[in-house]
């Protein structure tokens, strides 16, 4: 059926125009047409500014044809992508009045974003802030990274924070176990706070004070408490070690004291004022040192060829032969001598030597400077433990500083009468050789002769 017009006349009330029933008639039936058509929905009213559904929970739908789009004043609905028509337009959605702009849950009004539930609002994927972000009482379960400015207010807790950029931390804040307000502090029980740097990094503080009594700045370490002694201790077995040290301006530099490999180390002065100084085994008390372990001896000991000197008077490095005693140059050099009977021209001297039997050879028995001696007087005791034979005789001997000369006299042993070549074992002589008069020994047989003497020489 095609459109029917209502006649309205040329002008008013000309009587051209359809009656009122006339023009009703048309109305309805073009209503009718339009309505049986597929793409009207009966049940919507249109009605001022609303569209409105007669049917309860039905939806309002807008379709537009093939491809087309629906179409308001700078906004197009195109499938489900809402957009602005005008190039480079803003696409706004405003409440009215106090209202909230609600998607799915989340309200918009102004610039907050809130839960119209009033439960949590989740944002499950990284945030990126380029801006100032202020969280206030909030808790972050997941890292956060702020490459601007974080100001974090109230009562806050992140679990990870990644900071690239300036940060501000208004309050006390709670970050994985640390409290920050003013100070640093470890929330949880007795746990330590680190500071580690990363790789080859360092922690770097201009100035630090420990438990208010030790403090740290530039290369200063000093004590704050008035009066305060500065104590450097190890722990265990440990030691305190430093690589290179200046006492009082004093000089102890690039030295190794009592370590593995020990260096000489140059004390200009020490100055001890307390009474006593115990060091491993000695206590040095006033101006006595003694052993302060049960039994221990004393001792002084030099290194390598050094000698040991004590009030100016030198002592040797290495000990003497039995018997030997100190004696004195007079210029406080000590040395070991064997000590005889001290004269103005003479003294006694004792000794022992052993004559090898079954040799014609003569072996020297004992001798003495030509230089400092003419001539002396010997006591000697032959004892031939082999055979069970002892033999006590004397002897004078002297020289011309070129030759030697020998007198044996006064024999007793025994065996036989002396004289016996029986029983004479040991037949002695002199010779001079490199300064010295030399008493010799020849022994008549295979037996060893142990020879003992006594000498009293006389200086020349």
């Amino acid at each position: 059926m095609a459109q029917e017009t209502v006649k309205i006349g040329t002008v008013a009330n000309d009587g051209t125009g359809d009656t009122i029933r006339g023009a009703g008639f048309k109305i309805n039936n073009n209503f009718t047409e339009l309505f049986a058509r597929p793409s009207v929905i009966s049940d919507i009213n249109v009605i001022q500014n609303n569209i409105t559904t007669n049917s309860s929970d039905a939806d309002i739908n807008i379709i537009p044809s093939g491809t087309g789009s629906v179409r308001f004043p700078g906004i197009t609905i195109d499938d489900n992508d809402i957009k602005a028509t005008r190039t480079n337009d803003d696409l706004k959605i405003v409440p009215n009045g106090a209202g909230s702009v609600v998607i799915d849950g989340i309200g918009f009004a102004g610039t907050s974003i809130s839960s119209s539930d009033s439960s949590i609002v989740n944002i499950n994927e990284n945030l990126i802030v380029d801006g100032s972000l202020n969280a206030g009482g909030s808790t972050f379960s997941s890292p956060v990274s702020a490459s601007s400015t974080l100001g974090v207010s109230s009562n806050t807790t992140l679990s990870t924070l990644t900071v690239s950029g300036a940060s501000s931390f208004v309050g006390t804040t709670t970050v994985d176990n640390l409290l920050f307000n003013d100070n640093i502090i470890s929330s949880s029980s007795n746990a330590d706070i680190n500071l580690t740097p990363g790789g080859t990094g360092v922690v770097n503080v201009s100035n630090l004070t420990i438990d208010s009594s030790i403090n740290l700045t530039d290369n200063v370490i000093k004590v704050t408490r008035s009066n305060d002694n500065f104590l450097l201790n190890a722990n265990g077995t440990g030691s305190v070690q430093v690589s290179k040290i200046d006492l009082n301006e004093g000089t102890i530099d690039n030295t190794v004291i009592g370590a593995t490999t020990p260096a000489a180390g140059t004390l200009t002065t020490i100055s001890i004022t307390e009474p006593t100084i115990s060091a491993d085994g000695v206590t040095i008390t006033d101006n006595t040192v003694k052993a302060n372990r049960s039994n221990d001896n004393v001792e002084f000991a030099a290194s390598g060829t050094g000698n040991v000197i004590i009030d100016g008077l030198k002592f040797p490095n290495a000990d003497g032969s039995a018997n030997q005693v100190f004696k004195t140059d007079g210029s406080g050099n000590m040395s070991y001598f064997t000590s005889p009977i001290l004269f103005d021209v003479s003294n006694l001297t004792d000794g022992t030597a052993t004559v090898s039997g079954g040799s014609s050879a003569s072996q020297v028995i004992d001798s003495f400077s030509v230089s400092t001696f003419r001539s002396a007087k010997y006591i000697l005791q032959i004892s031939d433990a082999t055979a069970d034979r002892y033999r006590i005789i004397e002897a004078n001997v002297t020289h011309n500083g070129s030759q030697a000369f020998i007198s044996v006299f006064s024999g007793v042993d025994n065996g036989a009468s002396d004289g016996s070549s029986v029983y004479d074992t040991l037949d002695l002589s002199v010779d001079t050789n490199a300064g010295n008069l030399r008493l010799l020994g020849t022994v008549n047989n295979t037996n060893n002769q142990v020879v003992k003497f006594i000498r009293r020489p006389l200086k020349v």
